[in-house]
């Protein structure tokens, strides 16, 4: 009964993870195609969000316990911190665009609190916003809003669990580690 609730947690803690995910992909999408640069084209914006998407779909098919394996989660946030960078690099993004990115990056590792990255990640984004060059209250300029907060939530929603504790019950070794004998499960009510 005890591995069940585990198993169930791990379950909804992978739906939230590949929903953040497809949110954070429909930011990067949205924003990369409406800054897009004339030199560049669209194609590549689409190549980007078609592999994402795919990639997406490929990791709601592993179980929970090879999901929240190191080995697959690296390449995941490699690969999308790779993807928004291609991404930026496609789109009208100057360097402080870059550097807002990489902040957020570093405040999702280093703040403990869901809320609070998600609340800085908006203030990042108006940053941006604010700071920007081109015409201010487009939707192109806006658009960098939603991105830096879905970029940070998405970060964070990776990183903090592993910070504050809470992947140990999803690791499959580690649950046998804890050495309940079978008579004490029944036993509980």
């Amino acid at each position: 009964m005890v591995q069940r609730v585990k198993q169930a947690d791990a379950v909804s803690r992978k739906q939230a993870f590949l929903f953040s995910r497809y949110v954070q992909i429909f930011a990067v999408g949205a924003l990369a195609l409406v800054e897009i640069a004339k030199a560049s084209s669209v194609v590549w914006v689409a190549a980007i969000v078609t592999v994402a998407l795919a990639s997406n779909v490929v990791l709601g098919r592993e179980s929970p316990s090879r999901f929240f394996d190191p080995r697959m989660q690296a390449p995941v946030l490699v690969s999308d911190a790779a993807m928004i960078s291609f991404a930026l690099m496609l789109s009208r993004a100057s360097q402080e665009s870059f550097l807002f990115f990489f902040f957020v990056l570093i405040m999702a590792a280093k703040v403990e609190s869901m809320a609070l990255v998600g609340i800085c990640g908006a203030i990042i984004g108006f940053a941006s916003f604010l700071l920007g060059s081109g015409d201010s209250w487009t939707s192109p300029t806006l658009m960098r809003i939603p991105f830096m907060f879905a970029t940070s939530v998405f970060f964070a929603y990776v990183v903090l669990p592993e910070r504050t504790g809470e992947m140990l019950t999803f690791d499959g070794p580690r649950i046998e580690k804890l050495s309940v004998k079978p008579t004490e499960i029944r036993e509980l009510p």
